[in-house]
């Protein structure tokens, strides 16, 4: 039988301390019940440096300062001329009737305007026939108080305007910005949390950050679409249409590695 020589000893330590130090300890970790992430400990032999890698997560209410409106006067006729001059008329009655319950000229705007030709099928001759000139002038209103919602699109409606095609309820600039600093802040602590945890189970001692990165961060508006007005709608009653956000759900995630002994 062949002996190992010395030299051959030699080569295999280096191999061996290279395979042990790559070793990777994964750990499942339950956050809530919900979902597991994947944790990793690691070492650097280079830089001596051995890691524990979380990720943290939360998911928060919040709600809405500011609606979007968009609703739009659609007339039609036989004539072009005549479809936009009737659609001219109802359009600047729908401003004037938002410009008296205090919406803003600035909060107010045309976002776009149409006139088409549209046909229809005559099934006796087998063919398709015009049925007129269809003019839609579509516009957004965005308001601060989304408590206004239901007056706006009562006024609307009652002025003229015959589709609602959405209702948005979001956040305005600056409360993103918070919201987003306090999500991302709330996501850094549940990774503080975990590591935590999870170094006490494997009697580790958490050191410090090695590196964070955010992952991600989102919310969706809540929004009502395709809402069809019956022309000359008035409401008789004098009540306000109801119309309400509720919350909005916002998600933010980041990435934290800190150095473990």
């Amino acid at each position: 039988m062949g002996k190992i020589s010395d030299s051959s000893n030699n080569f295999l330590v280096p191999i061996l301390a290279i395979l042990v130090t790559a070793i990777l300890v994964v750990v499942a970790f339950n956050a809530g019940g919900a979902s597991s992430d994947r944790v990793v400990v690691t070492s650097d032999p280079a830089a001596d440096i051995k890691t524990l890698s979380v990720a943290g997560s939360v998911t928060k209410m919040v709600t809405p300062d500011k609606v979007d409106i968009v609703l739009s006067v659609e007339t039609l006729d036989d004539l072009a001329n005549k479809s936009q001059s009737d659609n001219a008329v109802l359009a600047d009655g729908v401003r004037s009737a938002l410009l008296n319950i205090g919406v803003s000229s600035s909060e107010i705007k045309t976002i776009s305007y149409s006139v088409n030709q549209e046909y229809v099928w005559n099934d006796t001759l087998k063919r398709s026939e015009p049925k007129g000139y269809r003019t839609v002038n579509q516009i957004q209103i965005t308001l601060k108080d989304t408590s206004r919602a239901g007056e706006v699109v009562d006024a609307a409606v009652s002025a003229g305007a015959n589709r609602v095609s959405k209702i948005s309820f979001g956040l305005s600039r600056e409360k993103e910005l918070e919201v987003r600093k306090n999500a991302l802040s709330e996501a850094s602590g549940n990774a503080k949390a975990k590591a935590d945890s999870i170094a006490q189970g494997l009697n580790l001692t958490l050191g410090k950050v090695y590196s964070v990165s955010e992952n991600s961060y989102y919310y969706t508006p809540v929004s009502y679409r395709d809402y069809d007005m019956a022309l000359g709608v008035v409401n008789e009653k004098s009540v306000t249409t109801p119309i309400s956000a509720g919350d909005i759900e916002v998600t933010a995630s980041v990435s934290v590695q800190f150095e473990i002994n």
